[in-house]
């Protein structure tokens, strides 16, 4: 007699079933793996992006002798708003613009439209910087026009900044995005402004604290923060 020996049904499902529950691991790992390489390739985007930013801010602060306008934390701001952030002067012992074309840096905010957590906060927002042989102000607030993303005088600084106002309360934590302080205080600080500017001068010392934080709208969520401290090298000029 032939012996037609073979594989029993159950022994090929139970084969197939293994082989199934591999493949699914494997295809997990490799998703993963493929996951955890997006996640990194955008930091280090994000951490390059920062460094190159706080390279251009460095040079023009220690490049400035006088300190026009910091808005300190922002309390409230809808998608698309454009907010005055920062205004540095190269400016005589009289506070007069030296001559030429760049005598003053703006920079300037646009929110962005991206819903981000805490509840309230904004992602995708941009900073731009001009370059100007003068200011216009409105009030103690200096101008950045309606639109700086259409404006040929202004130049991305940062892309993919995130918004969180002041007064949000995260851990027992308070930390309000992007924020551009005179020392300590974190209100709006302005050489126009003349019933704060007094006070603010005796604070004012020669510092400026920077904290900003960039995040990408994606699934994870990947972002950076990073805080500074610039000082001019003789002082902020006083009146």
């Amino acid at each position: 007699m032939k012996n037609n020996k073979g594989f029993t049904l159950t022994e090929i499902l139970l084969a197939v079933m293994i082989v199934g529950i591999i493949g699914v691991a494997l295809a997990a790992l490799t998703t993963a793996s493929s996951r955890e390489a997006g996640v990194g390739r955008s930091r280090v985007l994000l951490r390059n992006n920062l460094s190159l930013a706080m390279r251009q801010l460095r040079q023009d602060v220690h490049s400035s002798t006088q300190l026009q306008y910091a808005r300190g934390s922002i309390t409230s701001a809808s998608a698309g708003d454009v907010i005055p952030l920062l205004v540095l002067g190269r400016t005589d012992l009289k506070g007069k613009p030296l001559s030429g074309t760049a005598s003053f840096v703006t920079y300037c905010f646009v929110v962005g439209s991206h819903e981000a957590q805490p509840d309230g906060a904004h992602a995708g927002g941009t900073i731009y910087r001009r370059q100007s042989s003068n200011i216009s102000w409105s009030s103690s607030t200096p101008s950045c026009g309606s639109n700086p993303a259409t404006d040929t005088n202004f130049q991305v600084f940062l892309h993919n900044v995130k918004f969180i106002p002041s007064g949000i309360t995260v851990e027992d934590r308070t930390y309000p995005v992007p924020l551009f302080r005179v020392d300590s205080d974190d209100g709006a600080y302005s050489v126009q402004d003349s019933t704060t500017k007094d006070w603010r001068y005796r604070e004012l010392g020669s510092t400026l604290w920077v904290n900003l934080i960039t995040e990408l709208s994606s699934k994870p969520v990947v972002n950076d923060v990073v805080e500074q401290k610039f000082m001019l090298p003789n002082g902020f000029w006083v009146d």
